[in-house]
């Protein structure tokens, strides 16, 4: 005789009831996800014969998995008689099957034994690796077979984001964002905890509660800066004014990135209004790429320009590069990377000195409280990388200590080559006979030990 069970599906996780081969529940804290997918799995289970895998990227005792939240489930459904809850697995009376894993346990030979399975359901999938992703979907290969997903948003980096949020979307799958207040159990006591975050950190908060990328971690060096620019309006429709003076500000990368932003200031607000970077091109390719105004050969060609967002052509006044721009060289021919930019219009140069103490650092954070930034997908991606600048982390110590040279670190120390060079809080403009604004690709280069005000 079959057991009639009732089960109250919050209106947000209706979509996720359809069949599809990927489903997803993302969102912050509060919201459900993992007690919808742990629910759906015991119905399954109970409701025909399935082989279901619960699968975190480490999982390295039983209690970092969902065997307690399914116990939990069974119970609540009274189907006590119909489940077997055995130390590694669970067994239906119907032959269902759900076991845990880890992915980092899994190669490419041993998670074969997946094969035949019908449901995987991937929790805390924000730390899923990309090798585990790539692993993972061809293996789960039965006619029918579904693959679940659910997440705490963290990166839009993370393999389980570009996967379902990316530029193009997954075939035949359903993704939902789900937060507290989707769920219509959701427990005083984490709404009192919720309401204090916002009070103390609304920043962070918006990353636990309301499903928001984590955009403020506790050793970077500038993402409340760069989100106290969002709340202040000071992201948007900011583009090229041809009355202010353009300087560029550069990291060189020889085997990682080139960074390069584009930068506009009236004397007490700087304006970024683009960001540029590469990795492995030239000097031709960067220059032909992001400046083809400063190629003959490309200068009056609009269709250049229209490639890389522009109407008309920028005209540049300054560029800032970094001390080591004097080394030898630049893909060969023993020529400084300095005159090799030269050469390519990308003058007249203001080479900067090495870093020291911080002093990048502490100029950009001088800096960006009045800095705004043109809303465009390339400069997003250079505020993708302040954001996530930050401090190296000493495990052995337990202590955080200097930068941390990854992905970030160009874009930031880029920014930080303007602001240590030509920071904007001055209180009198030094008077010159010929002052810096007035030089132009055309002139001599100005000597090195010139100062910027």
């Amino acid at each position: 005789m079959l057991t009639k069970i009732n089960a109250e599906i919050p209106r947000s996780f209706l979509p996720l009831l359809a069949p599809a081969r990927h489903k997803g529940a993302f969102g912050g804290r509060g919201s459900g996800k993992s007690h919808h997918f742990a629910e759906q799995l015991i119905l399954r289970c109970f409701s025909r014969e399935t082989r279901a895998v619960c699968l975190r990227e480490i999982q390295n005792t039983l209690k970092e998995s969902v065997r307690q939240l399914l116990i939990d489930k069974i119970a609540k459904f009274g189907l006590g008689d119909y489940f077997d809850v055995l130390e590694s697995e669970i067994r239906g009376r119907n032959g269902s099957l759900i076991i845990f894993k880890g992915m980092q346990s899994f190669n490419a030979e041993s998670i074969k034994s997946l094969e035949g399975f019908d449901v995987a359901w991937v929790e805390e999938a924000q730390t899923l690796s990309a090798r585990s992703l790539r692993l993972l979907r061809p293996t789960i290969r039965k006619p029918g077979s579904e693959l679940w997903y659910s997440w705490n948003a963290r990166y839009d980096t993370d393999a389980v984001d570009e996967f379902f949020r990316g530029a193009i979307k997954p075939p035949d799958s359903i993704c939902v964002r789900v937060n507290w207040n989707d769920n219509p159990w959701f427990p005083d006591v984490l709404a009192a905890e919720r309401a204090h975050d916002m009070l103390v950190d609304p920043e962070i908060a918006e990353h636990v509660w309301e499903g928001g990328y984590e955009n403020i971690t506790e050793g970077s060096y500038y993402a409340r800066l760069i989100a106290a620019a969002e709340n202040e309006g000071r992201i948007g429709d900011f583009p090229y004014d041809p009355s202010l003076r353009l300087r560029t500000a550069w990291d060189i990368g020889i085997d990682d990135y080139t960074a390069i932003w584009f930068i506009q200031d009236e004397g007490q607000q700087a304006t970024a209004i683009d960001y540029y970077e590469a990795s492995g091109e030239g000097a031709p390719e960067i220059v032909a790429n992001c400046m083809p105004e400063l190629l003959p050969e490309l200068r009056e060609q609009v269709v250049g320009l229209a490639n890389i967002g522009r109407s008309i052509p920028f005209k540049y006044n300054l560029h800032f590069l970094p001390h080591d721009v004097k080394v030898r060289e630049w893909g060969g021919g023993g020529k400084e990377r300095r005159l090799t930019l030269m050469e390519l219009g990308v003058k007249p140069i203001h080479v900067g000195v090495a870093d020291k103490d911080g002093d990048r650092i502490n100029a950009t954070r001088s800096l960006l409280p009045i800095t705004r930034f043109n809303n465009t997908p390339r400069v997003q991606i250079g505020l993708k990388r302040l954001r996530r600048y930050s401090r190296k982390w000493n495990e052995t110590m337990k202590s955080f200590s200097g930068p941390l040279h990854d992905g970030a670190s160009h874009a930031s120390d880029g920014f930080g080559e303007y602001a240590v060079n030509c920071g904007l809080i001055r209180p009198t403009p030094i008077e010159k006979k010929k002052p810096r604004d007035s030089w132009n690709r055309d002139e001599d280069e100005p000597s090195d030990s010139w100062k910027v005000v």
